[in-house]
């Protein structure tokens, strides 16, 4: 399967379970919400106009980066998707998990693009910035590690072919690091959703 499509389904998923999320019971006087407005009666679930828009357009960015990947061209697809996560995106300070989710996931493939393209620093850059965004073990953190390892292979690859074999084994071993974490990271979400 085409990495960007995978990503393009993880992104599907935040907008379906961040949908869910935004329902909110108005009469409950436990909840915290503060940037909703209740209607009238409380038996109309309350949506949040701006999370819904920036959860859709993310999940158009992700075509659009789809169909440029299918074109051939990953550096149109990097500039659609670098507009998602550097354009605007609902208030609030962090940013609701939900946002957060999707901007990590869309960091991980244009980490993804970047190493496509040799740009190994700049991957490692969006990395950092997804994994500042979640310090939670998460789907979505498993995600970042599993990328991280992605990207340190990669540079590897091209370490071993530039005849750099030092640099080539710190790569290897980071990967494999990565890839380590991130099924431990994996196994953990799993494992919670088994408890009862």
């Amino acid at each position: 399967m085409n990495r960007g499509k995978l990503a393009h389904m993880v992104v599907a998923a935040s907008l379906t379970l961040g949908v869910g999320a935004v329902l909110v019971g108005c009469g409950d006087e436990n909840a915290t919400r503060t940037d909703v407005v209740c209607p009238p009666t409380s038996a109309q679930p309350v949506v949040d106009p701006a999370l819904l828009a920036f959860l859709s357009k993310a999940k158009a960015v992700h075509h659009r980066a789809d169909v440029a990947e299918d074109d051939g061209k990953p550096a149109e697809a990097l500039k659609v998707l670098e507009g998602l996560v550097n354009g605007p995106r609902p208030k609030g300070e962090p940013p609701s998990p939900e946002v957060r989710e999707v901007l990590a996931d869309t960091l991980s493939r244009t980490a993804s693009l970047r190493s496509e393209l040799n740009d190994y620093d700049a991957a490692k850059r969006d990395l950092e910035r997804g994994l500042k965004l979640l310090p939670e073990r998460n789907l979505f953190r498993g995600r970042l590690m599993e990328v991280t390892g992605v990207v340190e292979q990669r540079r590897h690859q091209a370490l071993t072919e530039a005849g750099d074999d030092e640099g080539a084994a710190a790569a290897k071993e980071r990967a494999i690091e990565a890839f380590n974490e991130a099924v431990a990271i994996q196994d953990e979400v799993i494992t919670r959703t088994l408890e009862p």
